[in-house]
């Protein structure tokens, strides 16, 4: 979207100042129409072209018609090619283009229109409307009869009734201070304050995902304020009283009535609050901008004194009486969503009081492109319209990207230029010194030396009378021939290769759309290409993928808990490398702890007899434990879950007061808004919710996050407390089960302190390691048989979940009939719940599972800290359970507090809330003060199950040659799991875990991986001896003089365009957006400082790194792990064992079995103690492992002595397209005994252990080490986002971090946020040379930073929204679609490609080769063999037809066998289709093919029977001196001749350059049914009938152009095709023999070069097309 300019007048806004009610009185802010085309109707055709000419080709061939032109019909210098052969189809490519801009430009003016032309409903007086009516504007004021029948509304107003009308107006002419309507499922059509609404408490929900892509409901609420505030004059009749009181909500005519109280609607003569001469005193308006409030006073006496003085003469003073109306003081507009400051200021209660005024946040602001969901009607104050909305300021348009190829085609053209510049200019001497050397002889082109000679031969002034010839004393000079030669030897660049990668890419695109594979049936969701950039899919190196929505479903699953030390739910089947083995006997005894979900609901059974307990407590057996129950309720009224109902409404409603009464409250209208926004997909999916998210009838859930609604619907379908809705009055459930806070005794103790949770939880769990009444089939639940209630909790303050706390939690209180106790129910993340501030008992835990706990231990002091200590071991030991098979955890507490101290608290979250300056500071700093000595009462686990395929899919992916690259958000033990469960990470993979810690903890792991990778070879380029090598001359460093010319080239560029930016650009950019290209282009110069030489940057690298093990040894703080590390002198650089990622469990598990085992109450804590310090061995041990730190350097980069590098030929050396062929690494080339140990027999396996031996593939024997390859072990690299900021930001430690990640065959990035996720996929880019291709998928608003950063961007329709679609490249419904989209669609699509651009260049080269040969012929002359018009049908027709329809068609492997082997795809990634080599191959070709096509045609066709007819001529010549007749003797004839054979052999080209023809069944072009592949299948291959008729074609035009000079507009003048295709192919038998033996010969050269390379320096892709061609002809 296009943002439409702003008024330029404004300036720079501090803040923004509106009047309620009438825009005019405002200041001139910008409308509210969207403008998202480029062109208006005058502007089309400068700007259009402009455009066209943007582009480098359309450029050179308009020069180059402007050369022939001037040559052509102006003397400066002679030219033989008329400048509309190139100007005429130069303008069929501009104008074809501009066509299709215009009708792009014409759909976006069309929806534009549609956009800013939808009508809205804004509130006016009648008076008002009327008068515009008088004033002839009838038609553009009308009534939206909707609302009350389209009659006027009167409300009471200082005694007097005024009646407001409902006016409907276009969607673009809403203006600031409007005061507009919404209504059901309507989009927000400007930044509205919300003032009212339909629902209790004036609050409304809204969906934002055409915003934030996010598709569930978010709350708004309106300005906390009376009802009855500010309403001067105003009186409510009784009926409408009782309505209000008894809803909590207003009526519209309630809300109109308020609204136009204290507004200039209805007080046209009022005077803004702000203008209260008593608000001198007051504090600042807006946090930051304005110190004080006479400051404020200040600024809004400046901005709108041209406004007041509409309304009145001059300001208020002191003690007049005056009427004051509410106004708006807002932030200026800017592109945050998530924030938003302001006030409202009402009038004052009193007279001559202070102004009210009432703070805003971005709880206060619906944004336009939300959805106005599950509300009747709001009514807004229009703050920011059009270009100052937040959606437009945030709508940035989608990088423009260019492909690989088309970055290649660019540079080719450049190169070609310079290959041409150098023919012309030698053509241009050359031609100079032999016009020089025969200018004498010259007399019949009109050269001589003296004026006054005559006719040579002929006496033409005495017989003729004709005076002597003007002759020209000399010829051309350097710069007129080379001029000429430029105009000549003009299709050097192709004309048609613009124009054909075009068509071609489009079909691509048609291609993606079209395959069935990728088409998802269940949310009927095809592929879609999005952009031009098909062909770099088959050049992939790197994934970075998403996880949740992505990887997963994104519909989470509630499937396991864990209370009271019991696990409920069964476990899944765990991909991950499971932890020690437990004996049998143990693991019986901990397996009694897993029980079905259903059985939480079991009764707390017989009392546990401990001594501590009341005896008021004694018999609560019917109930459920005390932690089941606060358990479920957390789950059912912690979190911001709406209930949204489905209903219907007419289309028209009365608003008077009786209708509007107790009786009904009728729901408002949307018309079948086309524009409401919400998707198809939103609403099918909301019908289902009812059925299955356990809502009541009619009703759904609409969660702000998926775990939230899985908690929800678990809460309600499992155990049957039921979210009913939310009010003001709080939340309602339905409970099926009797409570524990029924027994006045608990309340009573709870109130007082006598008890606490954690004694009622001691008392009504079950015994440690007593689960029987869990574990029986046949359980008493507490809901058998009861009849649920209807419970209202009332909400007293919501502290919302953010990064830094990472929980959220809610305060209530319990409702009268359960003692109206407050509490505070909490949930979060484990690592931020089983805190010792936020948790008191995880003090005793951290004592045994944390052994770098180095504090004193803490023991248990009761029996009610025995259970707790139980319950968190158990707790800790089932998170790890749950993280270990790839389910999302959260922790859930409860705290019980006093009246006393939930006032206390309840005042300054009041006053925290109110605030202006730093409101979530603040308001954090409070939750904080809250949400601590927490009781845990259970862990939840939800399942995000697997997108169907991915596992495959990643496989495959890993056997292509691709690395992935997970960054997800969530933590690291849900992120491994997943990684093992995607085939991400294997058993058999060591784990480098890079977490969170000081930053001289994170950086010394990163440099410790890095010099162990040094050390075993892994980064050779690090090691010493590579970077202390000498550079010296070489042969090598010979091939290396155009990439030094090219660094020189770029450094030059570079320093030109820093003084361009810094002197001259500097003064048209914005600070920002000169510091923002300042910043790029200093990237690019460091990365060509680093592209020169880099090894400099390597050794900074390598020395900071030891700089870092220093300075981490040198610290006494780390001397522990120094010690540890040598304690054990077995340790291997590489674990063998499986990596441990949940220490706190295991530790936890083994002293659960402990304590339960034990007979005593009391475990003895030291056995504890070392059960819990027992620990697998990790990765980040072994990262601190001196020793492995000094090992002698191993060297794989040195020569591989299996091979002998002499038995390679010349030939390899240098033609070889494979790497492998050409290093000398095939079996030929081993050494003569290991050719002998593969001779031997493989069936019986003589001589295995030899060859293995041999080649060091021989597993090493049992409980050996000498043998083990460090550098072959698989490694994998997890990294928390937390220790990224550490790393991010600094080039060294950039550089360090990826060479750890490069030698990683996975990498996991957890805890990322969205930037994150953008700099880690730039590292990519900035540090791998060559610059890899990189892909990003995703499917949510968090991954649109990374699908932009990356060379190809995918985004996954899913259910988050659009946001990523609408940013990316390509848009797939699953992760498995992007097999067949890369291996299939990428590997063709850059195949075709890679062929056509060569084959262009090409039969262009052949052209202009032909060309050069000839005028060596006629001295240099610049004559053209060719016909003009002829010329451009080879570009467009002749040429260019097969060459699109083999790069439409090809296949060279078929989709099942690539699929099959994936290793195909390594031929793509490796460019092996447009390699130098490749490219050479083509060149010498192109030779070949000139060479043959002139000097087997010219010769034949210049002397004797050439230059004759063949019947009368030659065959009838009987009786003449002289064979033949001279009929075709002329350059028309000679011409066409030679270049009909340029187009056969282009076109037999075209067919040899195809691979489908191995595939097809004769006849290829038949639709018979049951032959080979079928009809749709052969489709393709019927191509091979074009190349004919495109030799059909050029025969045709032959003829065709011929008549023109016989019958068209050219008779009776000069044409120069008359009759010369009838010579051609009519008269002369010549003309068919050079048809036949040229082309044949041609083909021969090329046929038998591609026998050769095929047979013995095959490609990749050969060896597995006869792989395929075998197989298929076995089936």
């Amino acid at each position: 979207m296009a943002p439409r300019k702003r008024n330029p007048g404004a300036g720079v806004e501090e803040q923004r100042i509106i009047d309620l009610g009438q825009p005019e009185c405002n200041p001139p802010f910008a409308d509210n129409s969207i403008t998202t085309s480029r062109f208006t109707l005058l502007s089309f055709f400068p700007l259009a072209i402009r455009d066209q000419f943007r582009r480098n080709g359309n450029i050179y061939f308009l020069c180059i018609g402007f050369l022939m032109f001037l040559g052509y019909y102006t003397p400066l210098f002679y030219t033989s090619v008329t400048p509309w052969t190139t100007l005429g189809p130069l303008a069929l490519v501009v104008s074809v283009s501009l066509l299709q801009e215009a009708y792009t430009d014409l759909k976006r003016h069309r929806s534009d229109n549609t956009t800013n032309r939808h009508p809205c409903v804004v509130l006016r007086r009648a008076d008002t409307l009327d008068h515009k009516a008088t004033r002839g504007q009838k038609k553009r004021t009308k009534r939206d009869p909707r609302l009350n029948d389209g009659h006027d509304l009167k409300v009471r107003v200082a005694g007097n009734e005024i009646p407001i009308s409902f006016e409907s107006i276009f969607r673009m002419n809403i203006r600031s201070g409007d005061l507009v309507i919404v209504r059901n499922r309507e989009m927000i059509p400007a930044d509205l304050i919300l003032l009212a609404s339909a629902n209790e408490g004036g609050n409304a929900y809204i969906e934002t995902s055409s915003i934030d892509g996010e598709t569930n409901l978010k709350l708004r609420n309106s300005p906390h304020m009376p009802l009855n505030h500010g309403l001067h004059g105003m009186s409510l009749d009784e009926n409408e009283k009782a309505d209000s009181e008894s809803h909590g909500s207003e009526s519209i005519k309630q809300a109109v009535e308020r609204v136009v109280n204290m507004s200039l609607l209805g007080h046209p003569d009022g005077v803004s609050a702000l203008a209260n001469p008593a608000n001198a005193d007051e504090g600042p308006i807006i946090g930051g901008n304005i110190s004080s409030k006479r400051k404020g006073l200040q600024l809004f006496l400046e901005s709108v004194t041209h406004v007041e003085a509409k309304r009145r003469r001059s300001l208020p003073k002191v003690g007049e009486s005056v009427t004051y109306i509410a106004s708006l003081t807002s932030e200026p507009p800017n592109t945050h969503v998530n924030n938003y400051s302001g006030k409202l200021t009402f009038p004052p209660d009193l007279e001559g009081g202070c102004s009210v005024h009432v703070p805003l946040n971005v709880e206060n602001i619906l944004l336009r492109g939300a959805v106005l969901r599950n509300t009747e009607w709001v009514i807004g104050l229009a703050c920011f319209t059009g270009a100052d909305t937040k959606l437009v300021m945030n709508s940035v348009a989608t990088p423009s990207k260019f492909s690989q190829m088309d970055v290649l085609i660019n540079r080719t053209v450049f190169l070609v230029l310079f290959i041409m510049i150098v023919c012309v200019c030698s053509l241009g001497v050359i031609a100079v010194y032999a016009n020089q050397q025969s200018f004498h002889q010259l007399w019949y082109a009109g050269y001589s030396t003296d004026p006054s000679e005559t006719w040579p031969y002929f006496n033409l002034v005495e017989t003729s009378g004709i005076g002597n010839p003007q002759w020209a004393t000399k010829s051309q000079n350097f710069i007129q021939n080379t001029l000429m030669f430029i105009t000549l030897l003009s299709n050097f660049v192709p004309l048609s290769l613009y124009v054909s990668v075009e068509i071609i890419t489009i079909m691509m695109m048609m291609y993606v759309g079209w395959d069935l594979h990728m088409y998802h049936k269940e949310s009927d969701t095809p592929a879609v290409a999005r952009s031009t950039i098909v062909t770099d899919l088959g050049l992939v190196e790197y994934i970075f993928s998403d996880k949740t929505g992505t990887l997963t479903c994104n519909i989470m699953e509630f499937k396991r808990c864990s209370v009271d030390g019991h696990v409920f739910g069964m476990p899944l089947a765990k991909a991950a490398p499971q932890l020690e083995s437990i004996p049998s006997n143990d693991e019986d005894k901990f397996s009694d702890t897993v029980h079905p979900l259903k059985h939480l609901l079991a009764d707390s059974g017989s009392a546990s007899c401990l001594s501590f307990i009341p005896d008021a407590l004694a018999g609560l057996g019917d109930k459920l434990t005390f932690n089941a129950e606060m358990f479920l309720r957390v789950m059912s009224i912690c979190h911001t879950v709406v209930v949204e109902k489905d209903q219907v409404v007419p289309l028209s409603e009365q608003y008077d007061s009786k209708k509007t009464g107790a009786k009904s409250r009728r729901r408002l209208d949307t018309g079948g808004s086309q524009d409401s926004g919400i998707s198809e997909k939103a609403m099918n999916n909301n019908k289902k919710k009812n059925e299955e998210d356990g809502a009541p009838a009619g009703c759904a859930y609409q969660a702000e996050s998926p775990d939230e609604g899985a908690l929800v619907s678990a809460a309600s379908k499992q155990y049957g407390f039921q979210l009913i809705g939310r009010n003001s009055s709080g939340v309602q459930i339905s409970c099926p089960c009797p409570s524990l806070l029924e027994e006045k005794e608990i309340v009573k103790g709870l109130k007082d302190g006598s008890l606490s949770a954690k004694i009622i939880a001691a008392k009504t769990a079950s015994p440690a390691g007593a689960s029987l009444k869990y574990s029986r089939t046949q359980v008493k639940t507490v809901d058998d048989g009861v009849t649920p209630r209807i419970e209202t909790w009332p909400i007293l303050a919501i502290n919302k979940f953010d990064s830094d706390r990472k929980r959220m939690s809610v305060l209530v209180r319990s409702p009268p009939e359960l003692g109206s106790v407050p509490m505070l129910f909490c949930k979060g993340a484990d690592s931020s719940m089983l805190t010792e501030a936020v948790c008191g008992g995880t003090r005793m835990l951290d004592s045994i599972v944390d052994k770098n706990d180095k504090r004193p231990k803490v023991k248990p002091e009761s029996d009610a800290d025995n259970s707790e200590l139980d319950s968190l071991l158990g707790l800790q030991a089932h998170l790890g359970e749950f993280a270990s098979e790839g389910l999302r955890t959260l922790v859930l507490g409860v705290r019980i507090l006093s009246d006393e101290g939930a006032e206390k608290w309840l005042a300054k979250y009041k006053k925290a809330a109110t605030s202006i300056e730093n409101r979530d500071k603040k308001l954090t700093a409070v939750a904080g003060e809250i949400e601590k000595d927490l009781h845990i009462v259970g862990a939840t686990a939800i399942e995000d199950k697997l997108q169907d395929g991915v596992p495959e899919t990643i496989a495959k992916l890993e056997k292509a040659g691709i690395k992935l690259w997970v960054l997800t958000g969530d933590k690291r033990e849900t992120a491994i799991e997943i990684g093992y469960s995607t085939k991400v990470l294997t058993s058999k993979m060591h784990l480098t875990e890079v977490v969170d810690g000081p930053p001289e903890n994170v950086k010394a792991l990163v440099a410790m991986e890095l010099m162990r990778h040094i050390k075993i070879g892994n980064l050779p380029d690090y090691q010493l001896s590579s970077l202390d090598a000498k550079k010296g001359f070489s042969f090598k460093s010979i091939l290396n003089c155009l990439s030094i010319v090219g660094d020189i080239r770029r450094k030059i560029w570079l320093e030109w365009r820093r003084i361009y930016l810094t002197g001259i650009k500097r003064l048209m950019l914005s600070k920002e957006s000169f510091a923002d290209h300042m910043e790029d282009l200093n990237e690019e110069i460091e990365a060509a400082k680093r592209k020169a030489d880099p090894r400099v940057q390597r050794r900074k690298v390598r020395e900071l790194a030891q700089s870092i093990i220093e300075n981490f040894w040198a610290d006494p703080n780390h001397s522990h792990l120094r010690d540890n590390s040598h304690q054990d002198d077995d340790v291997s650089i590489v674990s063998d064992d499986p990596p441990a990622v949940f220490e706190r469990a295991k530790s936890a598990r083994e002293s659960l079995k402990v304590r339960r085992q034990s007979e005593s109450k009391m475990t003895e804590l030291s056995r504890v103690q070392k059960l819990a310090l027992t620990k697998l061995s990790t990765s980040n041990r072994d990262a601190f492992n001196e020793e492995s730190l000094s090992m002698q350097s191993y060297r794989p980069s040195q020569e591989n002595t299996n091979f002998d590098k002499r038995k390679r030929t010349v030939f390899e050396k240098l033609f070889a397209v494979n790497k492998d062929v050409r290093h000398g690494k095939l079996t030929k080339h081993l050494r003569n005994e290991y050719k002998e140990a593969l001779s031997l027999d493989e069936k019986e396996q003589i001589g295995k252990n030899e060859i293995e031996s041999m080649v060091g593939t021989m597993s090493p024997p049992p409980n050996s080490k000498s043998h083990f390859d460090v550098s072959s072990v698989k490694r994998g690299l997890v990294v928390e986002g937390a220790a990224l900021k550490h790393l991010l930001g600094d080039p060294v430690l950039e550089e360090m971090l990826f060479a750890v990640a490069s030698c990683s065959d996975s990498v996991i990035a957890c805890r990322v946020s969205p930037i994150q996720k953008a700099l880690l996929l730039k590292m990519v880019r900035k540090y791998v040379s060559p610059t890899p291709t990189t892909l990003a998928i995703g499917d949510g608003a968090n991954d649109v930073g990374m699908i932009q950063e990356a060379h190809i961007g995918i985004g996954i329709s899913g259910l988050e929204g659009q946001q990523a679609v609408n940013s990316s490249d390509f848009a797939i419904a699953q992760f498995r679609y992007l097999e067949p989209l890369l291996l299939i669609h990428g590997r063709w699509n850059f195949m075709r490609m890679s062929k056509a651009v060569l084959f262009f260049f090409y039969k262009n080269a052949a052209l202009v080769g032909i060309l050069m040969i000839f005028t060596g012929k006629c001295l240099y002359s610049g004559t053209t063999l060719f016909d003009g018009w002829v010329t451009s049908v080879f570009n467009f027709v002749g040429g260019t037809v097969p060459i699109i329809f083999m790069a439409v068609f090809d296949r060279d492997i078929p989709r099942d066998y690539v699929l099959r082997n994936p290793e195909v795809y390594s031929s793509s990634q490796n460019n092996e289709f447009i390699t130098l080599r490749m490219t050479i191959r083509w060149v010498v070709l192109t030779f070949i093919h000139t060479f043959t096509i002139y000097y087997l045609s010219a010769p034949i066709l210049s002397l004797g029977g050439g230059v004759s007819s063949a019947f009368l001529g030659l065959m009838g010549n009987w009786g003449r001196d002289v064979p033949g007749d001279g009929e075709g003797g002329d350059l028309q004839v000679f011409g066409t001749t030679i270049y009909s054979q340029l187009i056969y052999v282009v076109t037999f080209k075209a067919l040899l350059e195809t691979r489908s023809l191995l595939w097809g069944e004769f006849p290829t072009f038949t639709c018979k049914r049951g032959k080979g592949e079928g009809w749709m299948s052969r489709v393709a291959y019927s191509w091979v009938g074009m190349s004919w008729f495109s030799i059909l074609f050029y025969i045709w035009f032959l003829y065709v152009y011929g008549l023109i000079g016989t019958e068209g507009p050219q008779v009776g003048t000069f044409f120069n095709f008359v009759s010369t295709s009838v010579h051609v192919l009519n008269m002369r038998s010549m003309t068919w023999m050079v048809s036949i033996l040229v082309p044949t010969i041609a083909v021969v050269f090329d046929v038998s070069g591609k026998v050769y390379s095929n047979m013995f320096y095959p490609t990749q892709t050969q060896i597995h097309m006869e792989i395929a061609a075998e197989s298929y002809e076995r089936k």
